[in-house]
């Protein structure tokens, strides 16, 4: 590995599952588009421990439970150390896992959090604990994976906004430099039309604000335009002064999406 100082710190959160490669080969992808290092870490929940009533059996069962969960991160991603040209770390604990995400995030201070986007996420999406842990108390950008990989060829990325393009956040500014192809606007509030700088020549318009039918999948003009990252403020997720039929058409463009999304902070 050449020797680089990193740009972006990135924080995977993984739960050692069969979606953890796939994340963290996403993670990889734009790793090395903006010159970022990985700090995976591994969290699960306190429900697999044993009911016994002995505080040093509990504090047994931690240590246990904390290196295996350890060593079933160890494997996969040596090899990806060893493959990769990405400088990569890994860690693992054992708790309450909005906690030990919060104070992991209070304590690593990463530029970018990336979940895996498993079946229970997708579902509920903004009303899942960890993702509504993760936007509560991470200041950067966070990163919900679609199930497939992020393929980027001759740094092609063509990028989807929801209501408004993104361009003044440090990763969007690198990514939009590092890379080329199409920008989609998606446009679901009326009341905020989408500020285009005049540079930005290669960019469509979707306005779907007069066809807000509750049954209408939104998520297939995406599809149909072939978009590798869907990107949206975290206003655009919790704002008060959209009505209701709004933020339910983002929330389930967003849940059917099977590209990855990117929550930019506001």
């Amino acid at each position: 590995m050449e020797f680089f100082k990193p740009k972006y710190s990135i924080l995977v959160l993984s739960n050692c599952g069969r979606k953890t490669s796939t994340t963290l080969s996403i993670a990889i992808e734009l790793a090395k588009l903006i010159n970022g290092a990985i700090d995976v870490f591994g969290v699960e929940s306190f429900k697999r421990l044993n009911s016994e009533s002995s505080q040093m059996a509990v504090l047994r069962d931690l240590t246990v439970l904390k290196e295996s969960l350890k060593e079933r991160l160890k494997k996969p991603i040596e090899k990806l150390i060893l493959k990769e040209d990405v400088p990569i770390i890994y860690n693992a604990s054992i708790g309450n896992l909005a906690e030990t995400v919060r104070k992991y995030i209070l304590l690593t201070k990463p530029d970018l959090v990336v979940l895996g986007n498993s079946k229970k996420l997708r579902n509920r999406w903004f009303r899942s604990t960890l993702l509504q842990t993760v936007l509560h108390h991470h200041k950067g950008v966070t990163m919900v994976t679609g199930p497939k990989g992020l393929i980027i060829k001759n740094n092609r990325l063509s990028f989807g906004f929801i209501d408004q393009f993104e361009e003044n956040h440090p990763v969007m500014k690198t990514l939009l430099k590092k890379t080329k192809g199409t920008h989609r606007i998606f446009q679901f509030n009326s009341n905020k039309k989408p500020n285009l700088d005049e540079q930005i020549q290669d960019h469509v318009l979707y306005d779907f604000v007069n066809n807000q039918g509750v049954n209408t999948n939104y998520s297939k003009y995406i599809k149909n335009d072939k978009i590798h990252l869907l990107c949206i403020k975290k206003e655009g997720i919790f704002h008060k002064n959209f009505i209701e039929q709004q933020k339910q058409n983002i929330i389930n463009t967003l849940s059917n999406s099977e590209i990855p999304v990117m929550v930019f902070p506001n």
